[in-house]
């Protein structure tokens, strides 16, 4: 179970860089199963619902786009019931239309204290031209 906002924030960042290699299981497992998620990402679009945001990551994940994803300017708030992370996201070496492309990103994670521990309700990335072009 995710202790804390900073520990989901972290166990995000590990599930996005498995992702780029084709296995969405990893984020969709941080999500909230409920109704109220939302995610706006670098893909453009907004998803609202647990199974419009789990399609948006299978379909992201099916792109392949190798590389990894580095956080830099991470600041956390934590409160008894909700809490986010802001940071700069570094897209490094991701293969779009057979070219290696680095993107960087402003994020934005919203995180829900359930039951089961920390859950994520939101994610906002800047939207970005090359990787939109991927889709």
């Amino acid at each position: 179970m995710i202790q804390s906002v900073r520990e989901a924030h972290e166990e995000l960042y590990r599930a996005l860089n498995v992702l780029l290699t084709g296995d969405a299981a990893p984020v969709v497992a941080l999500w909230s199963e409920a109704d109220d998620v939302t995610y706006a990402g670098p893909f453009g679009g907004f998803f609202v619902s647990n199974a419009a945001v789990t399609d948006a990551f299978r379909e992201s994940a099916a792109l392949n786009l190798r590389g990894r994803i580095d956080v830099s300017d991470v600041q956390f708030v934590e409160t008894a019931d909700m809490g986010y992370s802001v940071c700069t996201e570094h897209g490094i070496d991701h293969v779009i239309d057979g070219q290696l492309v680095s993107l960087t990103h402003r994020a934005t994670n919203i995180f829900r204290r359930e039951e089961s521990g920390w859950r994520m309700v939101h994610h906002h990335t800047d939207l970005s031209a090359p990787a939109d072009s991927a889709q």
